[in-house]
């Protein structure tokens, strides 16, 4: 269980987007800019018209986001994890791995006969393949980040 940061886990929930409270998608807007962009430095593309068909896995501790995944269901193809991001001080905490599964349990169950599909980081290849992806493209800029698609059968 999570609690070596927080003093107990942090909390999981599953919002459709209309659901969120503007202070929940302030929050994660944030949390994706302060991570991706800034940290990151990659310019991309943020508001990109999917989540609105997203399902949003908030992962929250003392009334702070501190992860956040998004999971879109599947059009003619495999569900997409993406969005996959920790606060700085959730990273080593175990949090990452709990989102992660988490988000493949949702698509199993959802969408048991489909595969999933992400866009890693490169880096972070290795990490993504214990949870049973596998890489399936080249190496490919995105916003100035080496990424590969992943896929994990269903």
């Amino acid at each position: 269980m999570l609690t070596n940061k927080w003093g107990s886990a942090p909390d999981l929930k599953w919002w459709r987007f209309e659901a969120l409270d503007v202070h929940q998608l302030y929050a994660v807007l944030r949390l994706r800019e302060q991570v991706f962009m800034l940290e990151q430095n990659s310019l991309y593309e943020e508001l990109d018209n999917l989540d609105q068909d997203a399902e949003h896995l908030l992962a929250t501790a003392e009334g702070r986001l501190v992860g956040y995944l998004r999971l879109l269901a599947p059009q003619n193809g495999p569900v997409k994890l993406g969005r996959i991001v920790l606060a700085y001080e959730a990273r080593g905490s175990g949090l990452g791995p709990e989102l992660i599964r988490a988000g493949l349990a949702r698509a199993d169950k959802a969408y048991a006969d489909r595969p999933v599909k992400i866009s890693a980081q490169l880096a972070l290849e290795s990490y993504y393949e214990q949870f049973g992806f596998v890489g399936t493209s080249e190496p490919y800029d995105d916003g100035g980040v080496l990424h590969l698609d992943m896929v994990r059968e269903g």
